[in-house]
């Protein structure tokens, strides 16, 4: 019953996580999408209120050139010619007062769609009416000088004109306060009779503020003439006026700006455009660096170094003696799960803890910190510290096994007296020498050979007999004749004698060197006295992918520079 109960809390608890889940998808989601579609529509509508004034600005300059010219033009003509022309720019004023559009430049503004096919139109619409009431005034102080009007009375009936405008725009302020005050909540639904009404009025009270500045600006030009009932001054238009006609498009661009800075979406796209060219480059070189130095590798140096001379260690380092004792044909395979080795009294072994399977209770056992205190740095680096010493007045057999891995099997090789073997530390466990008589280890770099540069390995270590090497292995350790030629991977050689002759041979393939399946070089051995040890599936080195591969690959790198 228990088991039960829990089950079905698991299924309701993991179901009710997922729902959850969905729900924190889904508004998030939704969040994005109107911050999208906001960032859309005010990016559009800012580019269609920027369009619509540049257009209405070069139409207004052209405006303001044919009304200079034609208004100048009248000034010598008769006073029927220029009643003429006022009746005409006050009949295309009171039109394109009937056109007006009050809610287009305002907030909110209307939808893309709409502000896209209206702007401009309602942006010149402005510029016309402004150059059109300039040129009205002008021809009305024209008209007036010329006919000889009493400047005085003009003047009157101006103010008059003014008073009456203002009055009526007192009139709609105050109406409009009192249906507020009425209607103070439906006055401003959309879609009642009080927000329909108010807005009417809004309306009349913007033509009745404009026809009130008209009027102002027509009565104070009258007043400065009566000063001085001279002609007026050759016309011209008036820029900073004419540019204020714009003033409601810039506002609009200024307000649309400010939401649209506000939007996530846009704070973070300029910043990212400023860095996404460069790393696309940086992409981009990650992508085909590689690719270009591993060519240059495999198509220009391998093959270089595939046809230099092969390096005979013995011949270098001036090494001369018995060669090791070769393997019987067919029987290359030298390793077991464990091996029995026999401890001659006057013999020291020295072994890895993890190795020692068994040995006699007789035998003396020590702690030797490092194999080789000559070597401090190599021994550390193979795992050949805290090592176990063993001594023994008497024959004493001792089995090695690796106990800490199923896969490593251990293999004994022999050196006798005068031969000397190539070998890396990495695959050392322990060995057997003579207790009275030092560990013949050397260290030899070879800086100058372009094998050891194109695989990294500056520095051979070599063993000297007599001395007995055990050796690990993953899957079994080989040691076999070099022949006429043989060809290895270097992840899997161990070891070789020093009367080989060694150099490197370029992948066959270059797509699997391409992928890191494949090493650039092989390993190549040859001379008919020679042998050479590898292991049979070598696995340092050869995990791409997971974390921690490129660290291990360094680790790798470092380590066979220095012959590890």
């Amino acid at each position: 019953m228990r088991q039960l109960l829990t089950a079905i809390l698991r299924f309701l608890l993991r179901h009710l996580l997922q729902f959850a889940l969905f729900i924190v998808i889904l508004l998030a989601g939704r969040l994005l999408l109107a911050e999208w579609r906001a960032y859309s529509a005010g990016s559009e509508a800012i580019a269609a209120l920027r369009q619509a004034s540049d257009s209405a600005g070069s139409h207004g300059a052209g405006l303001a050139d044919a009304a200079t010219a034609r208004v100048n033009a009248l000034q010598k003509t008769s006073q029927t010619a220029i009643a003429a022309r006022l009746a005409q720019v006050q009949a295309q004023l009171t039109a394109l007062h009937a056109r007006q559009q009050a809610s287009l430049f305002t907030l909110p503004l209307p939808d893309t769609h709409t502000l896209a096919l209206h702007a401009q139109e309602e942006a010149a619409r402005r510029v016309e009416i402004e150059v059109l009431a300039q040129e009205a005034r002008y021809l009305t102080a024209l008209q007036a000088a010329i006919s000889g009007e009493d400047a005085r009375h003009t003047l009157a009936r101006m103010h008059a004109e003014h008073v009456r405008a203002y009055a009526a725009l007192q009139n709609n302020l105050r109406q409009r306060r009192e249906l507020e005050a009425q209607h103070p909540l439906a006055a401003h639904l959309p879609g009642s009779d009080a927000y329909a009404q108010l807005s009417r009025l809004e309306a009349e009270g913007q033509r009745w503020r404009e026809i009130n500045l008209q009027a102002y600006r027509a009565w104070a030009a009258q007043r400065a003439r009566t000063n001085n009932a001279a002609r007026p001054a050759p016309f011209a238009i008036d820029g900073a006026a004419l540019a204020g006609a714009l003033a409601p498009v810039q506002a609009a661009i200024a307000t649309s700006e400010a939401q649209l800075a506000r939007n996530w979406i846009a704070r973070w796209r300029a910043p990212v455009m400023d860095v996404a060219p460069t790393a696309a480059l940086l992409v981009l070189s990650a992508m085909l660096l590689p690719v270009a130095i591993k060519a240059c590798f495999y198509f220009l140096l391998a093959p270089v170094a595939s046809r230099l001379k092969p390096l005979s260690i013995a011949h270098e380092l001036q090494l001369s003696g018995s060669a090791l004792p070769l393997p019987p044909l067919g029987k290359s395979r030298i390793s077991a799960v464990s091996q029995a080795l026999l401890l001659q009294p006057g013999q020291q072994m020295l072994i890895h803890p993890a190795y020692l399977q068994s040995s006699p209770v007789s035998s003396t056992k020590r702690t030797q910190w490092l194999l080789d205190w000559r070597f401090p740095f190599t021994s550390l680096a193979a795992g050949m510290v805290a090592l176990t010493r063993l001594e023994s007045s008497e024959p004493a057999s001792v089995t090695i096994s690796a106990s800490d891995d199923p896969l490593l099997e251990v293999a004994v090789v022999h050196l006798p007296a005068g031969s000397a073997l190539v070998f890396q530390p990495r695959g050392l466990v322990g060995l057997v020498c003579d207790a009275d008589q030092p560990l013949a280890i050397s260290s030899h770099w070879r800086l100058g050979s372009l094998h050891a540069w194109l695989t990294l390995q500056l520095r051979f270590i070599v063993f000297r007999g007599p001395v007995t090497l055990i050796v690990r292995g993953c899957r079994g350790v080989r040691l076999e004749r070099a022949g006429q030629g043989r060809s290895i991977s270097q992840s899997a050689t161990l070891g070789f004698s020093t009367d080989v002759l060694y150099s490197t041979l370029r992948s066959e393939t270059f797509i699997p060197y391409l992928r890191g399946r494949q090493a650039l070089l092989n390993d190549r051995f040859d001379g008919d006295n020679g042998v050479y040890l590898y292991e049979e599936t070598p696995r340092h080195g050869k995990q791409p992918g997971k974390v921690g591969s490129w660290f291990e690959g360094f680790t790798d790198a470092i380590l066979k520079v220095f012959g590890i």
